[in-house]
């Protein structure tokens, strides 16, 4: 089971799916069904711009390869109008290059999640810009009563700080970084960056890192019929047994178990579990 996101401060949100290809949305909506989220769905591009206009969800999940609209124009579409221009867009895509990740960014997304995506990462970087906006939403609330800036909601700068974390945990791959360094790069103290891990997304760093590489491993499983060896060592296990208890401890299963139970895939029998 995965680390329980901290929900206290935030009231059911709403986000919209905008995904041409079910398979993805039926995983993004398992994601959601034991959070407080509402999720809309739209399986096109202008499908997406009528519910972002007529709901005005919290959040847009969207992706960019889709047919007719794609993802960039649908985002310039919603940045360019008005009543949906504030709506934070979280890019989803295979394709993870620097140019891409350049290109959402010029639509108009705050955040780019590369497929194959991850509970952990879905959830930590929607609830990241879920909090940002409300926050938005009570200095709004704020400045029409007199009351104080900031009184009640944590500062823009722990949303941006995690928001960043997370974007060069995943530029790192499958490399593990360590607290220390990633701390360096971001210009805050370990014990600092440690706290807003856990305060934003329940769990430590070395933990979220932890749970990348099985979730990442855990999607080659699913796709096909390489050699659980190798998966282990692409996420960064050198040892096969340590990886199949990793895998066991946080699933239920051990990686040739999952494989066979989830996907009916033939068993592998170079590497024990």
């Amino acid at each position: 089971m995965r680390a329980p996101l901290k929900t206290s401060t935030m009231q059911c949100a709403e986000i919209l799916i905008i995904d041409d290809l079910m398979e993805s949305v039926a995983l993004l909506l398992r994601y959601f069904q034991n959070e407080p989220i509402d999720a809309m769905v739209a399986l096109n591009g202008l499908d997406g711009l009528r519910k972002a206009r007529e709901g005005q969800p919290d959040v847009i999940l969207l992706d960019v390869a889709m047919p007719g609209m794609d993802g960039y124009a649908v985002c310039r579409a919603l940045k360019a109008n008005p009543r949906t221009a504030s709506i934070p867009v979280i890019f989803l895509s295979a394709n993870t290059r620097l140019q891409h990740k350049l290109d959402g960014f010029s639509a108009g997304g705050v955040d780019y999640i590369g497929k194959p995506f991850s509970a952990e990462e879905v959830m930590a970087r929607v609830y990241v810009h879920l909090r940002a906006g409300n926050a938005q939403r009570v200095r709004t609330a704020d400045a029409a009563v007199g009351l104080p800036h900031g009184a009640v909601q944590e500062p823009d700068w722990e949303n941006q700080l995690v928001t960043s974390a997370l974007t060069l945990l995943q530029e790192s791959g499958q490399e593990y970084v360590a607290q220390e360094k990633l701390a360096r790069k971001l210009g805050v103290n370990e014990r600092r960056l440690s706290e807003l891990f856990r305060k934003h997304l329940g769990m430590t760093v070395a933990d979220y890192q932890i749970t990348q590489r099985l979730e990442t491993a855990r999607a080659k499983l699913c796709r096909g019929n390489k050699q659980i060896q190798a998966i282990a060592e692409e996420a960064g296990y050198r040892n096969a047994s340590d990886f199949s208890r990793a895998f066991r401890n946080r699933y239920g299963l051990g990686p040739r178990e999952y494989r066979q139970a989830s996907f009916g895939e033939p068993q592998l029998a170079i590497s024990p579990d």
